[in-house]
């Protein structure tokens, strides 16, 4: 009698939870520029996208102050919604979902991953010049002055409402300080400072000597008074007419310089 074998032990399946993020829905790592198609295997590809979009964005902050930033910063948001639109496309069911609209979605994310940078960028570097861009541009930290006054040779920005002149200007002294023009220097508190404007001007005495008010500064402008125009060469203001530090300057590029 032929005997049935029996059946061999079954080993207990082990059941594997779904991941919550399913990988037919395009991920958040889907807005790294490069990422998605590098660890896919499409290694050349990522390193393009990746390498395009580093570049750009690079290049519109090293330019930031210049016209030329605004077409640097839309080709990095264009690289990246690129990077975007080309890693959804692998899903098997992206052909769902129409190219425009992962494209808009792409842009529309980038757009808001660009903005706080954008934002600060703004607060923290100004791009500020004078009536005449010629002259060059500064960047201005714009928060610089909230919540204290400017410190002597610290470079700062008039905003023009009072005196007229958009400019970066030097701090030479602040309120309460006492200021001399001997006739052939200024000194602060009897010591001697080193000013642009070291010379005498029209309408003012020969000697003269006064202490600058609580609540406004003595400030050296960096725009020169222009032909047959009369201007003291030091003007004192009021703080609250400052818009902020001046830390760089941006343009011409050649002339480019912290301050």
């Amino acid at each position: 009698m032929t005997s049935i074998p029996a059946d061999p032990p079954t080993t207990p399946r082990r059941v594997v939870a779904a991941s919550p993020f399913s990988t037919n829905v395009p991920q958040l790592t889907f807005l790294v520029p490069g990422y998605p198609q590098w660890t896919s295997g499409r290694r050349a590809r990522g390193a393009a996208l990746a390498g395009m979009y580093a570049v750009s964005a690079a290049t519109s902050l090293l330019l930031w102050g210049s016209p030329a930033t605004w077409f640097f910063l839309v080709a990095s948001i264009a690289f990246q919604g690129l990077s975007w639109v080309d890693a959804a496309r692998q899903n098997p069911f992206s052909g769902l979902t129409p190219t425009p609209v992962l494209a808009v979605t792409g842009a529309g994310l980038g757009l808001a991953l660009h903005a706080p940078a954008f934002a600060l960028l703004t607060l923290l570097a100004w791009p500020s010049h004078g009536p005449d861009p010629g002259d060059g541009s500064y960047l201005v930290n714009r928060l610089a002055y909230k919540d204290r006054l400017p410190s002597p040779g610290q470079w700062v920005w008039l905003d023009g409402s009072a005196t007229g002149l958009q400019s970066a200007a030097r701090v030479v002294a602040v309120g309460g300080q006492e200021v001399e023009w001997t006739g052939k220097r200024w000194t602060v508190n009897g010591e001697e400072i080193d000013v642009k404007s070291g010379q005498a001007f029209a309408g003012y005495p020969r000697r003269w000597k006064f202490r600058v008010p609580g609540n406004h500064v003595l400030l050296d402008p960096e725009t020169r008074p222009r032909p047959g125009e009369s201007r003291a060469p030091l003007m004192v203001v009021e703080s609250e007419h400052i818009t902020g530090r001046v830390w760089a300057r941006c343009s011409p590029f050649w002339g480019r310089s912290l301050l």
